[in-house]
């Protein structure tokens, strides 16, 4: 597992990603072929598998691959959701930032929160963990917001990322197509 915060809600999930031991040190989280899904604004490599940006999101195979894609991402998207359901104290969290240490202690509730949800689990099981998915639901998460109803050359390992992700569309297509 990983995660970031302490950045601004202005920046962009790609900018928090890359403070994230999965972008700095992937071989710590990654064995193998495992690589993590992202949206077009994620970097290419062999462990980030980004959706496609246009013109190629319009091919047909890729769009299959996308829709795959976006339907996997939402479940990781009701993350911080279900953090928020079974942590109340998450909701909104009601805490005046006016400086750096109060920025610094409302990223503590944060990674307090993710703690003991891992200890849940650690507990419980998997059981534990599916127990507390259904407490924020997606109406919550819109109130919540606001919102309306080891390759290190770059040219590299997006070449290999590339390789993977058609890989990737290929077998997507393949098996949709049974």
């Amino acid at each position: 597992m990983d995660y970031s915060h302490g950045h601004t809600g202005s920046a962009h999930d790609s900018i928090a990603f890359e403070s994230t031991a999965a972008a700095k040190y992937p071989e710590w989280l990654f064995e193998g072929q495992e690589f993590a899904w992202g949206d077009s604004a994620y970097p290419l490599s062999p462990h980030m598998i980004p959706v496609h940006k246009k013109p190629a999101a319009l091919r047909r195979e890729n769009a299959i691959f996308d829709r795959a894609v976006a339907n996997i991402r939402v479940r990781s998207e009701h993350c911080m959701g279900a953090l928020k359901g079974w942590f109340q104290c998450l909701r909104g969290l009601r805490v005046d930032i006016k400086s750096n240490k109060d920025h610094v202690e409302a990223c503590r509730w944060i990674t307090i929160a993710i703690i003991i949800h891992n200890m849940v689990i650690d507990v419980d099981g998997t059981a534990g963990a599916l127990n507390f998915g259904h407490l924020h639901l997606h109406a919550q998460e819109v109130e919540d917001r606001g919102m309306s109803p080891e390759i290190t050359d770059t040219d590299d390992m997006e070449e290999a990322g590339e390789a993977k992700r058609n890989q990737l569309v290929a077998e997507i297509v393949a098996y949709k197509s049974m």
